[in-house]
């Protein structure tokens, strides 16, 4: 009973050490998303045929925003934001845009 014990104790080790290196390798993925999306933002403003933006309300540049981040597949409502949507669309992320 106890070798049981201790196998299992190994096991559950072994699964939070793998747990650990799998979180710490999804937030290095996370900050290199984010640097590549930036860098891409500002090469397509390189580009000699890319329009210079209209001035634009903080209201309306904030609404773009999340309609962007919604379309991206990610919700923008307050019970899930920031998640990938998995099931189609969301309610309450569409109220919001509606808004």
């Amino acid at each position: 009973m106890r070798e049981e014990i201790k196998n299992l104790e190994d096991l559950l080790e072994e699964f939070y050490r793998k747990l650990n290196l799998i979180k710490k390798q999804y937030n290095e993925l996370l900050i290199e998303n984010e640097r590549l999306q930036k860098e891409n933002k500002w090469l397509k403003e390189q580009l000699p045929y890319s329009k210079p933006k209209k001035e634009v309300s903080p209201i309306k540049e904030g609404q773009d925003a999340l309609a962007r981040l919604y379309n991206e597949g990610f919700h923008i409502c307050h019970l899930h934001y920031g998640s990938l949507r998995t099931e189609g669309d969301c309610l309450f992320c569409i109220s919001l845009l509606k808004k």
